[in-house]
């Protein structure tokens, strides 16, 4: 069997989402062709680094070429479009149709499917995030149901899908969240600062539809700059920034670290963890990562971006305190610090419900999923819901 784990993106973010599940099924399975394809230098280094997690492996790690002209222009194209992985994926479609199956963590793949030579590959989807935001812009979106298998990080996700219409026919496994098992690569907790005052992460999402960064974003840098309370780590999603035309965010020049405010728009710690291990207390809107955040429960604090008539029915927001104004903020930092008692059971009901629950690695499920289909077509009934 040939298993192709195919990372394909600007940015390296995804990567904890798939390069687990590879190295696993290649020690479930020793006697496959397991490839980590990877279209950029900073995804092959970090599945490089995770794979120095799982002894043994023999997973190939390898960069896909990419035509030049598309490497020249994505500087500008990737504001606007998936240029380069949609060229990505034609420079080296021969290649992909020789496997068996395709593992992807984003549904830009699909249109490979749109390709006779590719008739035979069976596509893998591992999602990437696992929050409840339940727009097409994410995880909810008509063309889960076009993959041959997808992974799942618990049962609250697969529920809410069925509820939206999707997984009637699609097989699908609940297997956790592989990018936890990444925590041993973040930085161990350091001084980040040098004081003693709580740490707050500002981590807006890109999603446009719910991004507190343009209705809040710089009042709340400049709270924290004139804070003597707080330290702020502002780590926003990488493509927020890196996507500044189609995402509209804009970092003013007057914005730099200090002794208590630390930005990153992007690099590696910004999505292996180490900001979210290092935080006191989670400051966001509906980004998924208030879901990896709480698997240590904590403090947080939301920002409503939303207009007077747009839902919110997110079940994160029963995390902690929800604001719609910035003036709001210092108090709502002092009610989330001393009332976390009154957060803490909802935070850990959330978590028992969102990931699934066992005494195997997430990567390790995933493998036996993923193993199981490609051997038999189907998915073990221990892996689904109940019912």
């Amino acid at each position: 069997m040939r298993v192709c784990f195919l990372l394909n993106h600007h940015a390296p973010h995804q990567v904890p989402h798939v390069a687990p599940h590879a190295f696993a099924l290649s020690r479930a399975r020793p006697d496959w062709d397991i490839t980590v394809a990877c279209s950029s230098k900073a995804e092959a280094d970090f599945a490089q680094e995770i794979g120095t997690l799982y002894p043994s492996h023999h997973c190939r790690i390898e960069r896909l070429p990419v035509p030049l002209w598309a490497s020249a222009i994505d500087p500008i194209a990737k504001h606007f479009a998936f240029l380069r992985k949609r060229v990505v994926q034609s420079a080296n479609l021969d290649r992909f149709a020789g496997f068996d199956a395709i593992v992807v963590p984003e549904m830009t793949s699909l249109n490979m499917r749109n390709h006779d030579c590719m008739a035979g590959v069976k596509f893998i989807f591992t999602t990437h995030g696992a929050g409840d935001g339940y727009n097409q812009f994410g995880n909810f979106n008509a063309r889960i149901d076009t993959f041959d298998l997808v992974l799942l990080p618990g049962p609250h996700i697969a529920g809410a899908l069925q509820d939206n219409g999707y997984l009637a026919e699609t097989p699908y496994g609940l297997v956790g969240y592989s990018k936890f098992e990444i925590e041993a690569l973040a930085a161990q907790r350091s001084r980040l600062f040098d004081n003693d005052r709580p740490t707050v992460l500002y981590n807006p999402t890109q999603n446009p539809a719910g991004c507190s960064w343009h209705r809040y974003g710089t009042d709340v840098l400049d709270f924290f700059y004139q804070s003597d309370d707080y330290n702020l780590i502002f780590a926003p999603h990488v493509l927020l920034f890196a996507r500044a035309f189609t995402r509209g965010a804009r970092l003013p020049r007057r914005y730099r670290s200090t002794e208590n405010v630390l930005i990153d728009l992007g690099s590696r710690a910004s999505i292996d963890m180490t900001y979210l291990n290092a935080a006191d207390i989670y400051l966001g809107d509906m980004s998924s990562q208030i879901y990896e955040f709480i698997a240590r429960p904590r403090p947080a604090v939301f920002l409503d971006p939303f207009d007077a008539d747009q839902p919110r029915n997110f079940r994160s927001w029963t995390f902690g305190p929800v604001i719609d104004q910035v003036d709001q903020l210092g108090p709502a930092l002092a009610r989330t610090r001393n009332e976390f008692d009154q957060y803490r059971p909802k935070q850990e009901a959330a978590l028992a419900e969102h990931y699934a629950a066992s005494d195997l690695p997430p990567s390790t499920r995933g493998a036996e999923v993923i193993a199981h289909f490609l051997e038999t077509g189907a998915v073990d009934s221990a892996y689904r819901l109940a019912g």
